[in-house]
């Protein structure tokens, strides 16, 4: 399990989006990390962009982040506005 966990790391390495995140946070709570530990353990291995950092890490998101959830709240609205804006230029 150990070499599952820090192969799907290394090809997750560079996280510069909050989905790339919350896949990697749901991804370690999906295997009995706690929260912390996977917040550390993402800390460690993954390089972060600032937006990661400030919404994520500093704010305490990733508590919120449940293994149940497909995508997190905050994100599923993100999407729903960039559908809407790109459906609402079309017309």
């Amino acid at each position: 399990m150990e070499d599952e966990i820090e192969d799907f790391l290394n090809e997750n390495s560079v996280c510069y989006d909050r989905f790339t995140f919350d896949k990697i946070m749901r991804f370690l709570l999906e295997n009995d990390y706690s929260h912390e530990d996977a917040k550390d353990t993402i800390l460690y291995h993954c390089s972060l962009s600032q937006i990661i950092f400030e919404e994520r890490i500093y704010n305490g998101y990733y508590r919120k982040i449940e293994v149940d959830q497909i995508i997190s709240e905050d994100l599923l609205e993100l999407k729903n506005q960039m559908f809407n804006k790109l459906f609402n230029n079309k017309n």
